[in-house]
């Protein structure tokens, strides 16, 4: 940020650098567009709902016998976990909580982060979203980023967790007894995914403000070529509310079950974790769009892509080379030689580098 005139200033790059203050070059949202996206996003979660219970009836038989048996296995495992922190509900939310918010992100990063400083498994490399960047990373700005990160994770995040406990008890939501049914399971899901996405998209766009932008949330652009453990690179009030509001409300929300709040964080770091992570590995969800988003700055500013394509905040990464790029590859060809980048002259790179 502007303000950190000290070792954060002299880690940016230089494309961060020369980046203006004011951030935001879109028009603020409008009333006539939040009501023409809530319609959508209500037609969106209906056709999802609908959708999902059509198949939910065709394939019931085989679901009843898979979700039985695993149900099985994760309340046992539940209920394993609540005697081992004393059937004390705060225990088990407050501690429990922060080991599988530490667990999650921990595991999460090790292989990039492995990566990102040995360069080793060398065949992970080419699956590098921006070539040649962070290869070795700076030891100097990665050391700023988990120091920033262990204070995200160590400090802020329990304090919120903190907060969150005192107002599930309130709102009612239970962290003992039987683990929701498939067809529950399914749906705080899906309001989740939804009310993550609304609140996220708004939430990070409001941070890219001219007013807000430099002291708030430019530090997390410091990195255009951002890695794993950027991901909660920081500052606590954008920890606060851009990272963790969006994906506890919807539990809160729903009163789910603490068991089922802990596997929707854990999927959420997973996902943030990829889409920082710099490596668009096969089978793996797509780190095109969040990547593009730290490398052009002003676009993009959604999990789900549903509000930017509302708001036309995906442009320019819609039609480019990169939204190409940005589905779940099912080859072990890196996505770049699928989709190569264009060249002067309306060809396409070739191994060599040269038009075809």
């Amino acid at each position: 940020q502007h303000y950190y005139i000290t070792n954060n200033l002299s880690m940016t790059t230089a494309t961060e650098a020369s980046r203006p203050v004011n951030a935001e070059q879109h028009s603020p949202p409008k009333g006539g567009v939040l009501w023409e996206t809530l319609r959508s996003l209500l037609f969106i979660s209906g056709t999802a709902i609908l959708t999902t219970i059509a198949v939910k009836n065709s394939v019931n038989p085989y679901i009843d016998k898979i979700w039985g048996a695993s149900h099985d296995f994760w309340g046992s495992l539940w209920t394993s976990i609540y005697e081992l922190f004393g059937r004390n509900d705060f225990l088990v939310h407050f501690i429990g909580s922060g080991l599988n918010g530490i667990i999650c992100f921990t595991v999460f990063n090790a292989l990039f982060l492995l990566c990102d400083i040995t360069g080793h498994p060398t065949w992970l490399l080419k699956y590098k979203v921006q070539d040649a960047k962070n290869q070795p990373v700076d030891r100097k700005r990665l050391w700023s980023c988990i120091r920033t990160a262990a204070f995200n994770l160590g400090v802020v995040s329990p304090v919120f967790t903190l907060v969150f406990y005192k107002a599930s008890v309130w709102n009612g939501s239970y962290h003992k007894g039987d683990l929701p049914t498939f067809n529950r399971f399914l749906l705080e899901f899906l309001v989740f995914n939804i009310v993550e996405e609304i609140f996220f998209y708004y939430s990070h766009r409001i941070l890219h403000h001219p007013k807000l932008y430099a002291r708030f949330h430019k530090k997390h652009h410091e990195w255009t070529a951002p890695i794993g453990i950027t991901s909660i690179y920081c500052t606590p009030l954008e920890m606060v509310v851009s990272n963790l509001f969006p994906i506890a409300l919807g539990p809160f929300l729903m009163q789910s079950h603490l068991f089922v709040t802990w596997i929707w964080f854990g999927l959420v770091l997973f996902s943030t974790t990829l889409a920082h992570g710099g490596y668009h590995v096969p089978f793996l969800f797509s780190p095109e769009a969040h990547d593009y988003h730290h490398k052009v700055f002003n676009c993009l500013y959604g999990t789900l892509g549903i509000l930017d394509k509302l708001h036309k905040t995906d442009k320019p990464f819609a039609g480019s080379v990169h939204e190409k790029r940005h589905y779940i590859s099912y080859s072990l060809t890196p996505i770049k030689q699928i989709h190569p980048e264009p060249v002067r002259g309306g060809g396409k790179a070739g191994k060599s580098g040269k038009a075809e």
